[in-house]
């Protein structure tokens, strides 16, 4: 079946459309991916209302999404948004307005909804050795952060921190390149969320797994790729000593800089430091031998979960639904 997924983050929305197997159990195979910035979250911090040219253009941006997937032979598309939606006082509002313009209703996802359904992704995307493994995955987005732990594809204790690398940049860091004290700021906010939440979960962990642009930006320069290709980024294991020193290496940067490296994308150059800040945060917590890349993250669960609702079925149990 082929299916459509639209996921609204807080940085940029993303387009999936993806062949999905009967019976929902293997792998799924990518038709069209595409993202485009488009910084819901601006300034979503000190407003707590979306920002209403940026509403304007996540709704074109959707718009050329839906309309892209169609003419792709979509049977179904699934919309859904998350932390800045969630958060913003005008959330509910930006979402008709998206839906408006793209013709897809838009769901806001809670934080344990949006956990769930990236843990699942991220495990059926890793393959075998994931599915018999305890896990623990973290999604890093604009304005919040998943994390979940678990075994094989059952995910157990999840939760949603409420930093992300727009609101961690915007609240955090000034200079160009960040100042020791902003960083060391940042850094301890960091830990703080991650010590109130977390402490149920696991003290380490043989699979930890991270999804978003930040990690993405992370495995490409350890790869030394010039272009985004998830085939030779899926599963790459980063290990705990180079990741050390690829953080440091942003660190030290100006956003200029970083602007001219093949591997930043557009869009992700004045944030992704916080973003990196927060995956060494959550290396410490949750010590591997190495992390690895996931590239199916939100958007990959949505498909999945597009394609049991336009065959009839329900969610797995470990599933919640995305009412």
């Amino acid at each position: 079946m082929r299916v459509g997924a639209i996921d609204i983050g807080t940085n940029s929305i993303r387009l999936l459309v993806a062949d999905i197997p009967e019976g929902d159990g293997g792998p799924l195979a990518a038709v069209a991916r595409a993202g485009e910035p488009c910084r819901l979250g601006r300034h979503l911090g000190r407003t707590g209302v979306i920002d209403s040219a940026m509403a304007e253009r996540a709704g074109e941006v959707a718009g050329e999404f839906a309309r892209r997937a169609r003419a792709l032979g979509a049977v179904r598309t699934l919309a859904a948004a998350t932390a800045a939606l969630r958060h913003a006082a005008n959330g509910s509002e930006v979402a008709d307005l998206i839906a408006a313009r793209a013709g897809v209703r838009v769901r806001i996802l809670t934080g344990d909804q949006e956990a769930q359904t990236v843990y699942r992704a991220v495990v059926q995307g890793l393959g075998a050795s994931a599915k018999r493994s305890a896990c623990i995955v973290f999604d890093i987005g604009g304005g919040s952060t998943e994390v979940v732990s678990g075994l094989g594809e059952r995910p157990g204790r999840w939760t949603s921190l409420g930093v992300g690398a727009v609101s961690l940049t915007e609240r955090f860091l000034h200079g160009n390149p960040p100042s020791g004290p902003e960083i060391d700021a940042l850094s301890e906010h960091v830990r703080a969320e991650i010590m109130q939440h977390c402490a149920s979960m696991p003290a380490q962990t043989p699979v930890l797994a991270g999804v978003g642009g930040t990690v993405t930006v992370l495995a490409m320069m350890d790869r030394e790729l010039t272009a985004y290709e998830p085939a030779l980024l899926e599963g790459w294991r980063i290990s705990s000593e180079r990741l050390r020193n690829l953080i440091e290496r942003l660190r030290r940067t100006t956003e200029d800089e970083r602007r001219r490296w093949p591997a930043m994308g557009e869009g992700r150059a004045d944030i992704v430091i916080a973003g990196a800040l927060a995956v060494r945060a959550l290396t410490e917590r949750f010590p591997s031998d190495a992390l690895l890349c996931s590239t199916q993250g939100l958007r990959y669960g949505l498909a999945r979960l597009a394609a049991q609702e336009e065959s009839g079925g329900d969610a797995p149990a470990t599933e919640p639904p995305l009412g």
